[in-house]
Formats: structure tokens, sequence, C-alpha cells
């Protein structure tokens, strides 16, 4: 194990001997695996490191939890190709020695023991793509591996039938047989892509835990300086200088948690972008009422809303629409940045978490929320399945915000791509949401919002 403070590797026997320290520069280690740490020093410093960006942007305890979970779980890859290989020496030794019991000529012996391999091996890729100990990207891999195991079926089958096998009832049956394998696998492998969004993610240890283990990193190693602390709640309101508050804004976004709001905020998200962030529960505080005043000078004011695909987070949209502190019989514009559920779906990497108190929120989601979503949609978030923005680095949440705000801005200035043509939509099924086509210049004027097909 690496010393954080001058590099040098310590194994057990030397950090036992000088009594949890590097024997080097005498620098005490927080986190050891022989002791039940779950990590290394040098893997929490470079988590820390990889989530502020080398120490340039903000982030909160969730996110650098979710970050190091993501990282504890891919040390459980498993390789499609090197999963195999031990199954196959084994099951080859075993039903080599088992069938030549049976006095079996070694061709049939050989054809049986391929058949119980495959199946295995079948199996085997069907348990690890929905296994919830994997991370996203390893069940997609064994996934597309069934999807393989279909296609070299139907190859093998058809060489077989059309070169090396007589034209009779045996082998037209045997190749219906092998045809109808192939296409189940190909079928299956691409069920287990599509049902992802539905396998929760095993967690390694719990979020109440990040917080100490921040404390204890910080007793030692000194302050962590890019990691937000709790909002306090300031319900004072601040004065501001009368002459700032006769300015406003050109942008507002919206964010479904306080936690999402301090980041963009301590990232300086509002300076560059000449936009105003709070968050759906008035952070902050002590602004909000100064801010929302400076709001509603702006009569081509954009509103963006930035929330997790959370019952309460889709349901943003509909308490900026109905709450009179925010734009209660305003038709102003309200982009939706996601996150939905559909991002979710189309995604191939977001961790998906699911509870209990999820499923009971999704049952109270408003009747005009339900209707903007998609019965698979209302499934999943009925089912206690969500996903948190926190789960994304700081960085992916600026860029998300950023690029959301330029497609509009494109829009506005009737500007438009192929690629930009796949990003909004239009879908007359939803209703109380305008869903609109980015070349329809008439619905731009539309009270409403865009969603998003894509997430960033």
């Amino acid at each position: 194990m690496r010393c954080v403070r001058c590099g040098t590797n310590n194994n057990l026997k030397e950090r036992t001997e000088t009594g949890g320290r590097c024997k080097n520069c005498n620098h005490p280690f927080v986190f050891d695996p022989k002791a039940g740490s779950k990590f290394t020093d040098t893997f929490f410093n470079n988590s820390i490191q990889s989530i502020s960006s080398e120490n340039t942007l903000f982030f909160t305890p969730k996110q650098l939890w979710y970050l190091i979970e993501k990282r504890l779980n891919s040390k459980q890859n498993i390789n499609p190709v090197g999963g195999s290989v031990p199954i196959i020496m084994f099951l080859g030794i075993f039903l080599g020695i088992f069938l030549k019991n049976f006095g079996l000529t070694f061709q049939l012996q050989t054809r049986i023991s391929l058949s119980i391999i495959f199946l295995v091996l079948i199996l085997f890729f069907i348990w690890v793509s929905q296994w919830k100990l994997c991370n996203p990207k390893t069940r997609r891999s064994f996934a597309r591996a069934i999807q393989v195991s279909g296609g070299l079926v139907l190859v093998t089958v058809l060489v077989w039938f059309l070169k090396f096998s007589s034209v009779t009832t045996t082998a037209f049956i045997l190749f219906l047989l092998g045809t109808g394998l192939g296409i189940f696998l190909i079928y299956l492998g691409m069920r287990q892509l599509n049902i992802q969004h539905k396998i929760p993610q095993s967690l390694q240890f719990k979020q109440s835990e990040i917080r100490g283990s921040l404390s204890r990193w910080e007793r030692i190693n000194g302050e962590v300086t890019n990691v937000l602390p709790p909002s306090i709640k300031m319900s004072q309101p601040r004065e501001i200088n009368s002459e700032i508050i006769a300015y406003s804004f050109d942008r507002l976004i919206v964010c479904d948690t306080t936690e999402i709001a301090q980041i963009l905020i301590s990232n300086n998200f509002h300076f560059e972008h000449n936009c105003a962030v709070l968050s759906i529960d008035g952070y902050p505080q002590h602004i909000f009422s100064t801010v929302m005043q400076m709001l509603r000078q702006n009569p081509n004011l954009k509103v963006y809303a930035f929330h997790s695909a959370t019952p309460p987070g889709i349901s943003i949209i509909n308490q900026l629409r109905t709450n009179p502190n925010w734009f209660l019989r305003n038709n102003l514009v309200i982009y939706d940045l996601g996150l939905l559920p559909r991002h979710v779906f189309a995604s191939k990497n977001m961790w998906v978490l699911k509870s209990d108190e999820s499923a009971r929120e999704a049952r109270q989601i408003p009747t005009t929320v339900k209707s903007t979503l998609s019965t698979d949609e209302l499934a999943w978030l009925e089912a206690g399945f969500y996903v948190e923005l926190e789960s994304f680095s700081p960085r992916k949440l600026l860029q998300v915000a950023a690029q959301g705000i330029a497609k509009t801005q494109a829009i506005a200035n009737g500007y438009s791509s192929d690629s930009d043509s796949s990003v909004y939509s239009s879908d007359s099924s939803d209703e109380g949401i305008i869903f609109v086509s980015i070349d329809d210049d008439s619905s731009r004027r539309n009270p409403g919002f865009f969603a998003s097909d894509s997430f960033g």
C-alpha cells in the first residue's frame, strides 16, 4: 500500500511494525483494507482528485460516494471471454472423465461435451447479465455475448446444413432446431440489454459512511477544500443594492434539490451563463425573493428545469406552473433539461437504484404529470426505480446544463442541424405539455416546455 505523502510502498508487515504509518516518512495511513476498509488511501485520494477534476470543481459528499461505489464495483468486472475460459476448462476435463466411463465413442463424447459446455456458458451469460453486483457496462457486455452466441449458432448450423450434411428429414429438423436456438439467443440477448434500467445497482457501503470517511481523511491529510458543506438555510433576506435589482437575468435554472443548485452556483455556472440558479424549495433562501423579483422583470426570460429521474424531480415542471411563488398564470416556455426516465432507458451506464420510498412517491405523482409519461416510464417509477443527478460528476452536470442552454439558444436564433433534430420531438399524446419540433416556428411561441430526448 502506497503512502499518499511520499509514494513509498508499505507491505502489511511494515505497516504493522510502524503502527499503521509509512516506514519512510511516518505519515499515518487512514484506510487499510487489511483492517476492514474497502479501499486504500491512494484509492480515496484519486477519487477526490477525479470528482473535483484535479481540485478545479466543487462537489458534494454524495457525488464522491457515487464515484467510489462505481470504482469499487468496477473491480468486480468480468470479461465474457475471460470468464468463460475456466468454465470451459473445468467442464471439459470433468465431462471427459465422466463420459469415458460409459464406453461412448470419442466423436459422441465430444458432441455431448460441447453441447453441455455451450448450455452452461449461456446460463452463465444470462446470470451475469442481470447480476446486481456487476456494473451496467459488464452486464451489457454479457448480454451482447448472448447475442454473439446466437449468431455463431446460426452460422454454424447454416454451414453444416449446406456443406456437410445430407438433405434428410433428420438433418432438416436439426437445421430448424439450430436456427430457432440461434434466433432465440439473439432475442434473449436483446431482451437482457433492454432490461438493464430495471436492475438496481448493488451498493458496497452506506452513503452515510462517506462523511465519516471524509472526516477521518481530513484529520490526517488536511481539509478537502472542494467538498461542499451542507447548505445553510438563511431565513433573513439579504439587502441588495437597488441598482442591481433593476437588472434581470436572461435565464433561470430551477433544480429539484438544494444540492444540485449548490453545485452549479459554487462552480460559477451563473456567472458564466448570465443565469440565475435556484432550487424548487427556494435555495438560496436569503436572496430568493429578490432574485424572483429581478426575474419577473424580464418578459423574455428562459426557464430551465434540471432534475433527477425521481417522482419529485419529474414533478418540478408542474410545481413551476402551479405554485404562486413561481410562474402561476405565466406563459413562459420552460425547457426540461432532464433527467427523465426515457433518458435512463436509452442510457448504457446510469446508476439505477430502487427504494420503497421512491415507489410510494411515484404513486402520489399528480395526474397532470402522469399524462406526460409513457406507460413504461410510469411503471418504472412506480416500481421504485430512480436515478439521481448527483450520481454524475460536477463536470458532467455543468456540461449538460451548458449544452441545454446552447441548444435552446440555437433554436431561438433559427439554427438547427440533424443532430439537434434528435433532441426535441413532437408528441401529440402528451396533454398539458407541448412537445414541439425545432423547425416549428409557430409552436415556439406557445406556453409549454421543450423536453430533450437525450441527456447531455
